[in-house]
């Protein structure tokens, strides 16, 4: 399996380290230069020179796809296209693109993550990748994953440094609240996978308790990630109604 990251910024070195670990990829960035070497990765600095790929990832700026989707339809020959492009649309893709596909990661991608694909059948293009799959139905839940995938991890990341410096506050140890925010949220994702937030609550409060206290405090926090998220998920729409070639 020969696999092209066309566009080898952020997101594309993260895919690029995940997909060598089973495939050989052309990585394509006009610097070239740029790219670390990796075992199973060439480096290359022409879209052309990844023509003899099997499947081709996209992961360039949406209005730098926009100007090279006519080459890269051109070169990918009817074989699989997937845009990382947030709010590039299929139908734009269709134009010069045989075989498109989207999907929708994070940079944690280069360890193991999730991918949202559309349309389902996408992932059997990414079985070179170490991952989990989520398979959106229709094209309007893939823009929406722009946000609660691809942007989430950046705003989860200010609350646990909001953690690490409230731990701070209190006298802890950076060594110590490093550790116990990363631990907090792992056991966060691990008590939500299993048991509802009432059943959290009953388990950990009690009457006058701490966990009531920090309960009352976090209500407008609440509101304010959520509105966080749901703004990314409107700008990616923007994103999507931009003027297409």
């Amino acid at each position: 399996m020969k696999v092209a990251v066309i566009g080898a910024g952020n997101l594309g070195l993260s895919l690029i380290r995940n997909a060598s670990r089973k495939a050989e990829v052309v990585a394509v960035r006009r610097r070239k230069e740029l790219i670390p070497e990796m075992r199973n990765v060439s480096a290359a600095s022409e879209i052309e020179e990844a023509r003899n790929c099997d499947v081709f990832l996209i992961t360039l700026k949406p209005d730098v796809f926009r100007e090279k989707m006519r080459e890269i339809g051109e070169i990918s020959e009817g074989k699989p296209v997937i845009s990382f492009a947030a709010g590039v649309k299929m139908e734009e893709m269709r134009k010069f693109i045989e075989s498109p596909f989207r999907a929708m990661t994070n940079p944690a991608i280069e360890s193991r993550t999730l991918v949202a694909v559309h349309p389902p059948s996408a992932s059997e293009h990414l079985k070179f990748l170490d991952a989990d799959f989520i398979f959106c139905e229709t094209e309007k839940e893939l823009d929406a994953m722009t946000s609660f995938i691809g942007s989430s991890p950046a705003v989860i990341s200010r609350l646990i440094h909001a953690f690490i410096v409230s731990a701070l506050h209190e006298g802890v140890s950076y060594r110590n609240a490093f550790k116990a925010a990363l631990s907090a949220f792992e056991a966060s994702s691990y008590l939500f996978s299993r048991y509802s937030l009432n059943e959290i609550v009953e388990k950990m409060a009690t009457p006058g308790g701490t966990t009531v206290e920090g309960l009352l405090e976090i209500i407008e926090a609440e509101r304010s990630f959520a509105e966080a998220l749901i703004q990314m998920s409107r700008k990616a729409k923007m994103l999507s109604s931009r003027e297409r070639p």
